[in-house]
């Protein structure tokens, strides 16, 4: 999985520098921001302190953030027990790839309208 997740992240990063620079910019601030709060959620975990939302996480991840929650979960080994909140970060996945994969046919579209 951490292999899958950087993958992930240096393509995502490519297709959109492709799309749009500034979107790219806006996607690694988000997977930054969720690590962080991967990593503060597990630190709290550990000393008894006030949690952070499991849909504050999964929020994150659906913007684009989930590269940074799949590192998160392997590196921290946080939340990979249990399986309703894993099920969901796959939800969150797959419509965010979705979304991405919209965006970047609206895009790229005119360049293939011209082979036809």
């Amino acid at each position: 999985m951490n292999k899958f997740a950087w993958l992930m992240l240096l393509l995502i990063g490519a297709i959109f520098g492709a799309v749009q620079p500034w979107l790219a910019g806006i996607y690694g601030l988000i997977n930054v921001i969720t690590f962080g709060l991967y990593y503060r959620d597990k630190s709290a975990a550990k000393q008894g302190q006030w949690r952070i939302k499991e849909s504050t996480l999964q929020f994150f991840a659906l913007i684009g953030g989930w590269p940074a929650a799949l590192l998160g979960q392997y590196h921290l080994r946080h939340k990979t027990q249990k399986s309703s909140f894993k099920r969901l970060l796959w939800c969150c996945i797959v419509l965010n790839s979705v979304g991405v994969s919209l965006l970047c046919y609206q895009q790229w579209q005119p360049l293939f309208d011209g082979y036809r």
